[in-house]
């Protein structure tokens, strides 16, 4: 019966993320590009990277049961940071086979022109396929209870990507 309840949890969570993405949506247009209209969402990343980092690690601390506290905030930050980083490596893999310049020029490029982060569907898978496996895995000889670990690490990554998704939204206006 306790497990019947965490699949519950888990699909009502995922239900949700769905449906957000959904009165979220954006159109493409032909021919165009998306811009900023207010104000980029980098300047609004640190009080993301602050959200993010404090919901993560008191998550996996306090539910997760975690003992050492700055390890899991150690740790945290390293996954989101890996999570951060990896769409600019693919973009730099890319562009250095594409240009044969050298992987200097390639990480500039990348790094400068893409990718654009609005937070979507696509990140938040990102975000679970990179996040939570290294965050369990590095976490799970230092709690006490594995499978609450597992699940407080997908459920806190959905919350957050949620949370910074609609953050997102309200301080930063965009077209295409």
């Amino acid at each position: 019966m306790k497990n019947i309840k965490k699949y519950n949890l888990v699909k009502r969570t995922l239900l949700c993320c769905i449906l957000l993405f959904y009165i979220y949506p954006a159109e493409v247009l032909a021919n165009s590009s998306w811009h900023w209209v207010t104000v980029s969402p980098m300047r609004v990343l640190p009080l993301a990277i602050i959200l993010t980092l404090a919901i993560e690690t008191w998550g996996v601390s306090v539910y997760g049961k975690v003992k050492g506290k700055v390890k899991a905030f150690i740790i945290v930050t390293f996954a989101n940071i890996v999570s951060f980083i990896a769409p600019y490596i693919y973009s730099t893999c890319i562009l250095n086979r594409f240009y044969g310049s050298g992987w200097g020029y390639a990480w500039e490029r990348a790094f400068n022109n893409g990718p654009n982060y609005i937070i979507r569907l696509a990140y938040l898978v990102l975000t679970l396929c990179i996040e939570v496996p290294l965050v369990y895995f590095l976490l799970k000889n230092q709690s006490k209870d594995k499978k609450k670990l597992l699940l407080i690490t997908i459920v806190a990554n959905v919350i957050t990507t949620i949370a910074v998704a609609v953050l997102e939204r309200l301080l930063c206006q965009g077209q295409w």
